[in-house]
């Protein structure tokens, strides 16, 4: 396999959407503030969006882990969408904005 082979990745958010991106990410901490920390899901979810920020913050977009971060905190949300956690998947189309955002 040669490099011409191998899928380029995004060149990544413009500073408009990056302000944004950050808002979307402000707004699902502020969700998850509103839940119990002892609810199930709850730690995992914050570690996801820790994750997300942190990759975000990179000198070198990395569209590979982003894509990671965001399907992480999409299963937590499914998988909890009977409990507390759920209930901020039930409205929220936070990550579908972020990835299209993103170019994901």
């Amino acid at each position: 396999m040669s490099k011409s082979d191998i899928p380029a990745q995004p060149a990544g958010p413009s500073a408009a959407d990056t302000a944004r991106i950050n808002g979307l990410i402000a707004h699902l901490e502020n969700e998850l503030d509103n839940i119990p920390a002892d609810a199930p899901g709850a730690q995992d979810l914050r570690d996801e969006i820790a994750a997300l920020k942190e990759s975000l913050q990179l000198p070198e977009f990395d569209s590979y882990r982003i894509a990671g971060s965001l399907h992480g905190i999409r299963g937590i949300l499914e998988k909890g969408k009977q409990t507390v956690v759920g209930e901020i998947a039930h409205d929220s189309t936070l990550l579908l904005d972020i990835s299209r955002m993103l170019g994901l």
